[in-house]
Order: structure tokens, then sequence, then C-alpha cells
């Protein structure tokens, strides 16, 4: 876990730096840093080969060096298109790096390369698709769509017969392929009709019912099919008949509920029993996370189309629909008792959260006569009461402890604010901190016990994701308010999450106290990562969960405390009042942290024995090495290739006009929009429809160019491909110029793009390019262009 964590922290850091565009470094040394970190990775791994795990398995270090090697590519190649300003073509940067990581893929066989693999090419494949079709939803042009899934259909294809990765026991693979296939099903429904996507999920769910079972598969094919029949009878029944409509659709997703659960004991080979006591298997407590999420979606969408039945057609007000709320709720423990099997506990679980819809809108909005305060104790009272009748029923404990949570939320500490003017901050992050406290200590006695799905454990969650949700919600607004306002500076509830991480280390690994220096360095290391982390107090929370769902050995916490990371460093690039490169550092310091907490928990795992050599499979030093030529010769012909440009293409000036957005993986830039592109727009425009049609689906022509007396080039006319041969179309009909400059151009939704439509600039430096009106390029013979540099508006260079 440490090795994964380390690898994707380095692999940010790299990123964040190379978006930092290096300010006072040259390209020279930024291509050569960046060359040498991806063969120092690669080495690495050849290093250490034979260390425990091996490249047998990707939590071993050669496969998480190896991986490492395969993000700092895609790394390398974003900064080529920084350094020579080719940022026209981002779906080609992310298609090279899919091929080029290919051998690493075909020999280290890990999952984490082949998953790499499959995102990257997805990447590209939309960003591709984006230039193809004007829109994605409702374009006329929908052939992209189906190439897109054909290919994700071939790589599915492939991940379940001849590519399988050697350790992936969750089938990660093949279920990110088949989540792309679902994905660009979905698509099609909303492009040529939901009829042929129907089809589609429903052929996704007869082959991973007929010839390999998968539940997730399963689920994912089923829950597109209801979404596509969802809309099909919001189509052609609402309008005749809304009840009728409502009965199907809540007829339907029982049904899909019901088979689903089929499906479940089928695949456990048990059926599910009925019975009373916390464990039985005829709940919900020991189903997979992704049936959960099915359940939950059902269990919060059926209701709402009940509610607004209720709403629309019997006219009923908000207090009668508070009335009925409560006798719904008053019935249920009835209704609870009569219930013995998985079926209709579900049905009962549905009706206990209309009940809880139809209170909550009068409760909330203070319809009755007496205060809120009481219709908020009200709430959590009958939330806890329902709570404690509704056994074996995981995902409705979860919404009802979140219900009542947000009762007490309103009682104790929203009152609370109200009452005060100008809240202290720490009294605003305090809340966060109580939650996680309060999900800490019912965990930690709930994971004592045999049984996970006990009496406790929706309570457990639905504490830790309200904690969540408040501690990143109040970052989220105070670090936006430190845009405008000035940030207040950090107080005692900020250093009290920072140091969380240490405090579950030391409750949980005491046996480190019998290898002092290993406990000593261990100690020292988490403090300095805390202490770096101290101003974004999110990370050190996803860190604290990550240390307690392994020392509880719950795999699903750690799914989240690793997005919770994840979606904390994404909004750390754009919120932290840092520059880049700091961030950069912070992510590099971490990372190399965590690799040295990997290695001492090798140590204590070890115990002092040593481990036995592992020989790495077959032909995988052959494939790294391979790869690792491949990838800098390729890099290395590209720089070589864009330097011959820049040094011998003859010089074009264009005008343009820019704006200022950020890449993620390029740092800031200008968006370049040139005034050729709307001039060889018209000038296609003047021709008849078909040709038209011709030469925007050809994507590519040459404009022909002359400078005026300033030195700005100005059209003369276009070579366009008709009917396989070339036609020159000038402006107002006028011959090409002897001695004009011919320009290669793509065509891109937002018009005609001279080989870039982007200029990246160092962090910081952005407004000394707000008074740019010209770029100059460098064309070869060929009319391939670069970016060279920006003039203003007297055509001097800005610096």
């Amino acid at each position: 876990m440490a090795w994964g964590l380390a690898v994707l922290l380095l692999a940010s850091g790299l990123i964040t730096w190379i978006a930092a565009n290096w300010p006072g470094w040259g390209p020279t040394a930024r291509l050569a840093l960046a060359q040498g970190a991806l063969a120092l990775s690669a080495l690495l791994a050849l290093l250490m080969r034979r260390r425990q795990g091996g490249w047998s398995h990707d939590l071993g270090v050669p496969a998480a060096l190896t991986g490492l090697a395969a993000v700092v590519c895609g790394g390398l190649f974003a900064l080529i298109g920084q350094v020579y300003q080719t940022g026209a073509d981002p779906w080609q940067l992310f298609a090279l790096w899919a091929a080029l990581i290919l051998p690493w893929v075909l020999t280290v066989r890990s999952v984490f390369l082949s998953v790499l693999c499959l995102v990257v090419l997805n990447a590209a494949l939309y960003l591709w698709i984006d230039t193809q079709v004007t829109y994605w939803a409702g374009g006329a042009e929908t052939w992209p769509i189906w190439l897109g899934l054909g290919l994700n259909a071939l790589l599915l294809l492939a991940a379940e017969t001849v590519w399988r990765p050697r350790h992936d026991p969750w089938r990660l693979l093949a279920r990110s392929a088949a989540v792309a296939v679902a994905g660009f099903i979905a698509v099609l429904a909303i492009e040529q009709g939901l009829w042929p996507a129907l089809g589609l999920y429903l052929a996704l769910y007869g082959l991973y019912r007929l010839w390999r079972s998968d539940l997730f598969m399963s689920a994912v094919a089923l829950l597109g099919a209801y979404g596509v029949v969802f809309a099909l009878v919001l189509d052609y029944l609402v309008d005749s008949s809304f009840l009728l409509a409502l009965a199907v659709l809540i007829a339907l997703g029982l049904g899909l509920l019901r088979v689903l659960q089929l499906h479940l004991a089928h695949w456990r080979n048990a059926r599910p029993a009925a019975g009373g006591d916390e464990a039985d298997p005829a709940g919900d407590e020991h189903y997979p996370w992704y049936l959960r999420v099915v359940k939950l979606v059902l269990y919060i969408v059926l209701p709402l189309l009940v509610l607004l039945y209720l709403a629309l057609s019997l006219d009923l007000s908000i207090e009668a629909m508070g009335v009925v709320g409560a006798v719904m709720a008053l019935a249920s423990p009835l209704l609870y008792v009569r219930a013995q099997t998985l079926a209709r506990r579900d049905l009962v679980g549905g009706w206990v959260l209309c009940a809880v819809l139809l209170l909550s809108a009068p409760l909330i909005d203070g319809y009755y006569p007496w205060p809120r305060e009481v219709s908020a104790l009200l709430g959590v009272l009958v939330a806890g009461l329902l709570y404690r009748q509704a056994r074996g029923q995981f995902v409705l404990r979860l919404l009802l402890a979140a219900w009542a949570l947000l009762g007490l939320q309103y009682l104790f500490i929203d009152r609370l604010l109200e009452r005060m003017q100008e809240p202290p901050g720490w009294l605003l992050s305090l809340p966060g901190l109580l939650f996680f406290l309060l999900a800490l200590w019912l965990g930690h006695r709930s994971f004592k016990q045999a049984d996970r799905g006990s009496f406790w454990m929706p309570l457990f969650w639905a504490l830790m994701l309200h904690g969540l949700w408040r501690s990143v919600a109040w970052e989220a607004v105070r670090w936006g308010l430190s845009a405008y306002l000035e940030r207040p500076p950090l107080n005692v509830v900020d250093v009290l999450v920072s140091i969380l991480p240490l405090f579950i280390l030391g409750l949980y690994w005491r046996d480190w106290r019998e290898r002092p220096r290993v406990g000593l360095v261990a100690f020292a290391g988490l403090a300095a990562l805390c202490a770096a982390w101290l101003p974004y107090p999110p990370v050190a929370l996803a860190l604290s969960w990550i240390l307690a769902a392994y020392a509880w050995r719950y795999l699903s916490l750690l799914a989240v405390g690793v997005a919770l990371g994840l979606f904390s460093l994404w909004r750390l690039y754009y919120l932290l009042d840092i520059s880049l490169l700091d961030k950069a550092w912070l992510l590099l310091a971490t990372g190399a942290g965590c690799v040295v907490l990997a290695g001492l928990g090798r140590e204590r795992r070890l115990d002092g024995q040593a481990a036995a050599p592992a020989s790495p499979p077959r032909g995988v030093v052959a494939g790294v090495l391979a790869g690792l030529a491949l990838v800098l010769g390729v890099a290395n012909a590209v720089i070589v290739q864009k330097e011959r440009i820049l040094s011998g293409g003859r010089p074009v000036v264009l005008e343009l006009a820019p704006v200022d957005p950020r890449s993620l993986m390029q740092g800031d830039y200008m968006a370049l929009n040139f005034a050729i592109s709307q001039q060889v727009s018209a000038l296609i425009g003047g021709l008849p429809l078909e040709q038209e049609q011709a030469v925007r689906q050809a994507g590519r022509l040459q404009a022909s160019l002359q400078p005026d007396e300033r030195g700005v080039a100005q059209l003369r006319g276009v070579h366009v491909d008709m009917d396989g041969e070339s036609r020159w179309l000038g402006v107002e009909q006028q011959a090409e110029p002897q001695d004009a400059v011919r320009l290669s151009l793509k065509r891109r939704q937002s018009g005609w793009t001279p080989g870039t439509d982007a200029w990246f600039f160092a962090e910081g430096t952005g407004e000394r390019f707000d008074k740019a009106r010209y770029g100059e390029f460098a064309v070869s013979d060929g009319g391939q262009a670069l970016l060279r540099r920006m003039l203003d508006a007297q055509l001097q260079e800005i610096p």
C-alpha cells in the first residue's frame, strides 16, 4: 500500500513540477531532468527486481517503480509539448503515451500498467472524438462514437481472453474496460436513440450472465438498461398516465434489485435464508459495495418518484404529506414483523424511505406551529426508531443515520453558529473533527468483533462520510474565500487534525516499540509529513483513514481513504495559494516519505529474516530495457525534429486573440484563436455545400500567406484537396503569389489552427502576456509550424 501511495505522490509531484514550467530553467535542463527521472525509475526497477514480490505483484517494489516510469513517460511528452508549444494536439500526446508504454504493459503485466494504458488510450480517444464531432449530445456525426465503442469492446474481449495481468484478483482491468463500454453505450443512447442502447446493455448483461459470471459486470449492465428503460417510460407513458409510468418504474426497479439478489445468491453458491439476527444474510449487510450503490440509487430515486406523484397528482399540501409520512412511519414496525424474506424487507425499506421523505418537507420548512428545534428532535427520534427496526438493511440504516446526523447538526451546531455573528475559524472546523473522532471510536469498537456487519456499522459510515463532507466542504470554502479575502490563520483544530495520523499509528502499531530505531524513524517521518500538510487538513484526514483501514484490514475503507486523498490532491492543485513549484516539492517530499515508511514496514514484516530471492518472470528485463530505449529514442527524435523547425523555419507572424486557463499536466497557458481561422472558414464557406463538407471532413489544408508592410502574414488563399486533386481558392479570385509561404492548418471545433492553439508560460508570469497581439511561428518547407514567441502590438517580443 505504501509503495503504491508513494508512486502516486511522486508522479503527482513530477506532473505538478512540469506544470509549473520551471521558471529560471532552460528547455535543455528541463528535458534532461525529466528523461533522467524516467531512466532512473526504470533502472531502479531493474536493480530491485529480486526484492520481495518482484514483478509478480503490483505491490512489489519493481512493479511500482515501473508504473512510476510509465507515468513519467506521459509527463515527459507533456513537457515536450510545453517547451515546443504544440498545444493543438492533446489527443496525440495521450495516444503516443499509450503506445510507448506497451512494451512495459506486455512484459511486466501489472494491473496498474494495464489499467493506466486503458485509461490513457480512452483519454486519447475522447480527445480525438472531440475534434471530430461538434457536439457529443445530439450531433450529426456518430461514427466516432461507434468507433470508440468498438475499440473498447475489443479491449474488453482481450482482457477476458488473451490478456490478463499477473495479479488481478479484483478483475480491475476487465471491469475498467466494461465500464468504458457501458459509458460509450450511454453516449449512444443520447446520440442515436434509446432502443439500440437498450439492446447493447442487454447483450452486455447476457455476455456476463452466460459466458463469464461476474456480478459487477451484470450490475453495471442492468443498471444501464434500467436507466434506458426509465427514459423510454418517461417518453411513452408519462404524458398519457403518470400513475402507470410510476408503477412501471417502481416495479422495474424492484425487479432489478431482485434479479441482482438472485445473482448474488448464485455467485455465493448459496441461497439467502430468512431469519432475524444482525448478521442475517437475508439483509444487504454483506452485499458487495457495487450492489449497495445500486440499491442506494434505487432507494433514492423510487421514493422521490412517489413523492413527486403525491405532490403533483393528488395536490396534497405540505402539512398533509407530513401527516401521511407520520402514519407510514408508525406502521413500519408492524410491516417489519411480517417481512421475513429479503424481497419483503426491501419493500418495507422503500416504504420507510417514502415516510422519511414525506416527513422531511414539513419538518425542515417549519410548516408546523412548534419551533424548528422540536421538528429536528422529532426527526432524530423517528430516524433512531426506524434504524432499530431495519434489521439487516445496511443501506437503509445508512440513510437513516445520515438523516439523524443532519438533525443533530442543526440542533447543536447550526443553531450555535446562527447565534454568533462572526464565529471563530476553529469553531467552524470543529464539527468535522468531532464527527471523525466519533467515527474512529465507533469503528475501533466495531472492528473488535468478528462480524463487521454489526448494528453500528451503518452509523460508522454515516459519521465518517458526514465528517469528511464537513471537513472538505469547509476547506473548499475557506480556500475559495482566500482568493478574495485574507485566509484565516491556522487554528488549534487544524493542528489536531494534522496530528491524527500519529495518534492512529501509535494506537495500532505498538509492536514498533520493540524496535525503537524503526519506530523513531517511522514516527519522525510521519510527523514530518503531517507538518508539511498542516495548511491543508483534508490530506491528513485521508492519511488517517488509510492507516485505520490498514489496521482494521478493511478494503472498502481503504478505497475511500485513497479516493479522498486523490480528491484532496486534485483540489490542492487549484486551491492552495502557493506556487506550483512549491506544491511539487511538497508532493515529492511526501512521496519520498512514503518510500521510507514502506521500507520500514517491510523491515517490520520480515522481522530480521532474509527474504527469499524471487527471479523475475521471463522477458521482463528485456522488455523494460526495450521500453526505456523506445521512450527515450522517440522523445529525442521528436526534440531533434522540433529544433530543426525552430532553427531553419521561415518566420511567420499571425494575429491572435488569447485567453488564460490552466492545464492539469502542462500548467498555465493562453488559449489562442488566430484571425486566419475565421478568414479560412469564410473562404471555404463560399464553396458549394458538398465541397465545403468534403473540405471540413478532410480536416487539413494549406493556407498561402504573404506578409504585409508591417510583416504580419495575410491570407491570400488556400489549397484544398477535392476528388484527389489540389484546388486553389484565392481571396477575391487572385492567383497565388510567388513568394507566399504555405502553412498547414488543421480543423478543430473552434476553427482552423496553425499547429497550436495555446501558449504555455511559467506560473505567475501570465500578466505580461495580456498585451500579446501576435504570435511568431517558425514554418518548415512542408508547412509545419511551431510557435516561437509572442509579440505585442508593436511586434516586439514579450520576454
